[in-house]
């Protein structure tokens, strides 16, 4: 990788750059969850996992309402990740559970429709589900309208003035390289349907190209990136659960996005 710069900062996206309304829905219950906490839905029970759809808004909304779930994603060839998993999760139980998994594309309609009405200027949308591994099916059927929070596009440019900056999120390429061409981030630099695993990788892959290198995350997904950097940057909002051991794992604990570039210029020219 050739570099003109010193640094690297990797950002996630969902809930770091972008302000996200996830609405999510308990298919045993029917209840919908608005604001929802994904990550959080997914500790609370082990063997579940958050899987991420890399699959166009039109594509869904145009999609009939009893139609399934696997029969969309096998006849439609979608792409898919996952996000974050408990303890006992397997990847290798997704495609097993989806061949007899009766979830219809009419909760993700559902969830749609209301994620994506309370902002105005809506730039990332998102569709996935949990499922559960010892329940063997989906138990959550997930949506999420959002939009980039105010200083984001401050705190990269401010970056990027000695750094190299990154996006390494669990969410679809689509999304994710909207908000890097606003932020003016190369799209070769986005790396998208990651998990925690993942993002360590990212993040240990470019120690060996930078002298520095910085994660700045919000969510229990980012711990082991974070464990990795040099440097970490926690945002924890009042409105999600910040783990404790997530908040153990960062150098700097913040508000809101918009505090990062003082302490990034800080660590940077030390």
């Amino acid at each position: 990788m050739d570099s003109f710069k010193q640094n690297a900062v990797v950002f996630d996206c969902a809930g770091t750059l972008v302000e996200m309304y996830r609405v999510t829905k308990e298919l045993k219950t029917g209840k919908i969850i608005l604001d929802a906490d994904n990550l959080k839905l997914v500790t609370e029970s082990p063997g579940r996992g958050l899987i991420i759809m890399d699959v166009p808004l039109s594509l869904v909304q145009n999609q009939p309402e009893e139609r399934l779930l696997s029969d969309f994603m096998r006849q439609e060839k979608i792409p898919f990740g996952v996000a974050y998993a408990a303890k006992g999760f397997d990847a290798g139980d997704i495609s097993r559970i989806l061949m007899t998994d009766q979830t219809v594309m009419r909760h993700f309609l559902e969830t749609n429709r209301e994620a994506v009405s309370f902002f105005d200027d809506i730039i990332y949308e998102v569709f996935g589900f949990i499922i559960d591994s010892n329940e063997n099916k989906i138990t959550h059927a997930m949506s999420t309208g959002g939009k980039l929070f105010d200083s984001a596009r401050s705190v990269a440019a401010a970056a990027a003035a000695n750094c190299d900056l990154f996006i390494a999120s669990g969410d679809d390429y689509g999304n994710l390289n909207r908000v890097a061409d606003k932020l003016n981030i190369p799209q070769e630099n986005v790396i998208g349907l990651c998990d925690d695993v993942k993002k360590e990788k990212i993040v240990r892959e470019l120690q060996n190209h930078y002298p520095k290198v910085i994660m700045i995350g919000d969510g229990i997904n980012d711990i082991l990136a974070m464990n990795a950097a040099d440097f970490s940057i926690l945002i924890s909002r009042s409105n999600y659960h910040t783990p404790d051991e997530l908040k153990d794992a960062a150098d700097e604990i913040v508000d809101e996005l918009g505090e990062c570039t003082e302490i990034l210029n800080g660590y940077i020219l030390e």
